[in-house]
């Protein structure tokens, strides 16, 4: 490869993942009926009346009337699993904490990762999920339940919560636990139906998308089509259409699977604070499903037989980081190492495209042969481009170049990249993969020492130093050009690279790595060979 095949190489491997985080078209969504939130004419119609104070609200849902006194949780009634503890309260019979014991909230803590975080700045009710609401009231009422604690061992259980809305409609709310597994079920009764409208909301603070390179948000499967939704600017009304509604949380989420023959009405709503909200109708004051909390794990989401595999999607690059994943999975049977799976995944494309490579280094080197007769070209044209460019076009097919020879073992590799860097972003079996010493956790940039300088956190990383060495090692042994001024700004690319692999997950990083290392043996190997 040229040095200006690698700088317009780099350049490019640079824009792309810029491309990628901050200007990537979001996935279509589908809003055929259009309204405002109900929270939001809540508080607008609060407003217009004189005297009134508009009141604090569920997420995206309706005020409850005012109240003397504010309602706060007086118990708890915890739940345990083999996989999961729940935490209910009697403040609305409503859940208000699941971890999952199996998986890490940070690599470094051992507290279980919690699928519902604090509802801030809800003060209606903290740590809210599964709240029920009405045109006249709300849940904000204290439940009685016929357990106080529930450990499972070999059978299912049921805890059922019984209350009132506000304005005295009575309210059931049935959770049935199984003792392995991700999923609750849920059955929701309220008395007076078709007088209140009421409606069931869903909502956890992880489901807010805050990247623009992995998805988080909410989803849904209506018919075999799959959508993710961006955005809940404005409502999306699904009917009764769906399979499946869901919060994607980037390595896990919360999946909503309404029992067949009890399709409610859903509405992807935005709560306050652009939280995305999931709205359940209960035309009939009822609705009966499955709550999954877990991870977004191919074979665990299959067995739900809903089709719920589909929401581990890599989007552009889905097409190979699949393979990938099952690729690497396989091999972690045997190395119980993913650092080594990667290195083997690295090792295997370098051999698959091996026989590229010899092409690419053999038109590298017919291209630095020809460097001083292309000066003299140069030369002996200056004042005629086309007839330079016809002159240089021969030369190149008279000595069997191809121009793009160079560069193309590097472009191939590029979708390899990209599908690797989303398989770390959003693949469970990634996250929190130890390889070996300090590099605990492949998903994240490495974290052998913070240095705290001015106020500033300065994160001190061994892998991204070595690869940056590992470039300069490789653009030595690669054929050079007699243009000066690309010299220069080959010298500088090393820099960059490092720069922009800084923040990298620790995983990509050793794969550009090890490429280049494998590179720089195959590039001494042609050498000798050529030579």
């Amino acid at each position: 490869m040229d040095k200006r095949t690698m700088v317009a190489l780099g350049l490019t491997i640079v824009l792309i993942f810029f491309f990628q985080m901050y200007f990537t078209p979001k996935p279509a969504t589908q809003a055929p009926q259009a309204t405002q939130a109900t929270g939001e004419a809540a508080k607008t119609e609060a407003a217009k009346t004189p005297g009134t104070t508009p009141k604090a609200s569920l997420p995206g849902g309706p005020s409850a009337p005012a109240q003397k006194a504010e309602q706060k949780a007086t118990r708890e009634i915890t739940v345990e699993t083999a996989k999961l503890k729940v935490t209910l309260t009697d403040l609305g019979g409503a859940i208000s904490s699941v971890k999952l014991k199996n998986y890490k909230e940070k690599v470094n803590k051992p507290d279980s990762k919690e699928m519902i975080e604090d509802v801030k700045p809800y003060v209606y009710i903290p740590k809210v999920f599964a709240a029920v609401t009405g045109d006249t009231g709300s849940d904000r009422t204290l439940f009685t339940s016929n357990r106080d604690k529930i450990v499972l061992t070999d059978k299912p259980e049921t805890l059922v919560m019984s209350g009132t809305l506000t304005d005295g409609r009575a309210v059931k709310k049935t959770y049935t636990f199984q003792p392995d597994g991700y999923t609750i079920d849920l059955k929701v009764a309220v008395a007076g139906a078709d007088a209140i409208k009421p409606a069931m909301d869903f909502a956890m603070v992880t489901g807010k998308n805050e990247s623009s390179y992995t998805f988080k948000g909410p989803f849904y499967l209506a018919g075999n089509k799959f959508e993710q939704v961006d955005s809940v600017e404005k409502n999306v009304d699904l009917d009764k259409a769906y399979r499946y509604v869901g919060l994607d949380d980037g390595f896990f989420a919360f999946i909503w699977i309404p029992d067949a023959g009890s399709q409610t009405p859903a509405t992807l709503v935005k709560g306050e604070n652009a939280i995305p909200v999931i709205r359940l109708s209960l035309p009939g004051g009822s609705a009966s499903g499955r709550m999954y909390f877990g991870p977004k794990n191919t074979e665990i989401l299959k067995g739900l037989n809903v089709g719920a595999e589909k929401i581990v999607d890599f989007g552009w690059f889905d097409i190979i980081a699949k393979p990938m994943i099952i690729g690497m999975n396989y091999c972690n049977k045997l190395t119980h190492n993913y650092g080594i799976d990667i290195i083997l995944l690295t090792i295997l494309i370098k051999l698959i495209f091996y026989p590229l490579s010899v092409k690419s280094y053999k038109s590298m080197k017919e291209m630095q042969k020809t460097q001083p007769i292309l000066a003299k070209l140069k030369e002996k044209y200056k004042d005629d481009k086309a007839k330079l460019n016809q002159e240089i076009m021969g030369l190149y097919k008279q000595k069997g170049i191809n121009p793009m020879g160079g560069c193309l073992p590097m472009v191939i590799q590029i979708p390899v990249f990209f599908a690797l860097y989303k398989a770390l972003s959003a693949a469970i079996e990634l996250r929190h993969a130890p390889f070996m010493l300090w590099i605990n956790d492949l998903s994240s940039p490495e974290d052998l020492y913070t240095l705290h300088v001015a106020g500033f956190d300065l994160p001190l990383r061994v892998l991204p130093l070595v690869m940056g060495v590992t470039q300069v090692i490789q653009q030595q042994m690669t054929p050079t050009s007699v243009d000066p001024m690309q010299q220069k700004i080959m010298l500088a690319m090393p820099i960059v690279f490092t720069f922009i692999f800084w923040g990298f997950p620790s995983g990509l990083v050793l794969y550009w790595l090890v490429n280049n290392v494998i590179s720089i043996a195959q590039q001494y190997y042609i050498n000798k060979k050529v030579s």
